[in-house]
């Protein structure tokens, strides 16, 4: 990739970046210590981002330097076929898990699809650090999601929005499978999506 392509990448990646951490220009520049304008030429690639600048800008987006210029370098498009992408199966509850979401999806959104059969229960534990905040959409089925001591009832159409910070369980009380799909934003703690 030539310096001007590569420049023009990193750019539309710190904006996309700064506008996914819920930024303006102004709090990045008070956050980074680098100015307002020198920000917005990097963001429109009139100018070269040197490793310092970077450096400044992935610490007040608590990004890595790998996550702007890896990340760069892909086509803003990536596509997974159906075929592709990577399924797993609880072999305990047969809860059958599949990544539907492109790998390093500049987005940094994570889509994944869920059948959960009838009967099935799935735990997960409180994440203690790093939690991140989910949402729920049903598509088939219904599913009971247990957020601590509450129980929350979801039917085709119906979206939770949550967090992992306590414990969660789906169960499917029904006697049909469900189909559901998790939308979570890779890196993002919960309070800042």
């Amino acid at each position: 990739m030539d310096q001007q392509k590569l420049d023009r990448a990193i750019g539309r990646r710190l904006k996309i970046l700064r506008t996914q951490a819920g930024m303006t220009l102004n709090e990045l520049a008070s956050r980074s210590g680098v100015s307002r304008a020198m920000i917005g030429r990097v963001e429109r690639a009139q100018s070269s981002a040197t490793a310092a600048l970077l450096n400044k800008l992935c610490a007040a987006l608590d990004v890595s330097l790998s996550d702007v210029v890896a990340l760069s370098e892909k086509p803003p498009e990536r596509l997974t076929r159906l075929a592709d992408q990577p399924q797993w199966r609880d072999p305990d509850s047969g809860y059958r898990r599949r990544h539907a979401s492109p790998a390093d999806a500049a987005s940094g959104i994570e889509i994944i699809v869920v059948d959960l059969p009838a009967g099935a229960r799935v735990a997960y534990s409180p994440w203690g650090r790093n939690a991140f905040t989910q949402q729920l959409l049903m598509l088939e089925g219904a599913v009971c999601v247990h957020i601590d001591a509450k129980a929350v009832r979801l039917r085709d159409g119906d979206c939770l929005d949550f967090d992992v910070m306590r414990s969660v369980t789906f169960e499917n009380e029904t006697k049909q499978d469900a189909r559901y799909v998790i939308i979570t934003r890779r890196g993002t703690s919960y309070g800042k999506m």
